[in-house]
């Protein structure tokens, strides 16, 4: 009479066993399939709030517009960054490429500074004088459009020039003259000279 007891409790304890054996096996097997499925549809992580699909959203039209301006901003912001290091705000301009750099990724060379990639650009060739303008803060036009047409001459024709400013003290007047001096590589002169008169 024992022996059939304790043979039927053996045979209730593996039936309940397996039963717990094969929740386990289900409920890990969910577990696992469910991460996978988190992994293989989570985004890319660029430092920037996932955005909704504008066009299946069901927005008000006031929030929609506002939202495709973000998109058509985000080119622009992503150029206040430094290039080789997109955490790091850009704080100094390449004299050549114009493009803002980390101090990091700037080399200092007389008062201007130049990217990593430009530096050896200034330092293997021999660079002159190609244009000077006088230039007051009273009447700032004549050189906003001289370094408008640095940039334009750099970026269409890949031709690089810098920008120096020099200052000259007026004795008679008792003021400092401001003078921006435009330099290009010297095999560059001529062509540089003709795109700035154009210009």
């Amino acid at each position: 009479m024992m022996e059939n007891t304790a043979i039927i409790l053996i045979g209730i304890t593996l039936f309940l066993l397996v039963i717990i054996v094969g929740l386990l096996t289900l409920l890990i097997y969910k577990v696992l399939k469910n991460q996978n499925s988190l992994i293989n549809n989570t985004p890319i992580r660029t430092g920037e709030a996932p955005h909704p699909d504008v066009s299946k959203s069901e927005f008000h039209p006031g929030i929609l517009e506002r939202m495709k301006e973000m998109e058509r901003a985000k080119p622009k912001r992503s150029e206040l960054f430094c290039p080789n290091h997109r955490e790091e705000p850009g704080e100094v301009s390449c004299g050549i490429c114009d493009k803002l750099f980390c101090k990091s990724c700037v080399k200092p060379f007389k008062a201007l500074h130049f990217c990593k990639e430009h530096i050896p650009l200034i330092m293997r060739h021999e660079w002159e004088e190609v244009l000077t303008v006088k230039t007051s803060t009273q009447d700032p036009e004549e050189g906003v459009i001289l370094y408008d047409a640095k940039k334009r001459l750099f970026e269409d024709k890949g031709i690089p020039t810098y920008i120096e400013t020099h200052y000259k003290i007026n004795v008679d007047q008792d003021y400092i003259e401001t003078y921006l001096v435009v330099l290009a590589i010297k095999e560059n002169v001529e062509m540089v000279r003709t795109h700035l008169s154009q210009n």
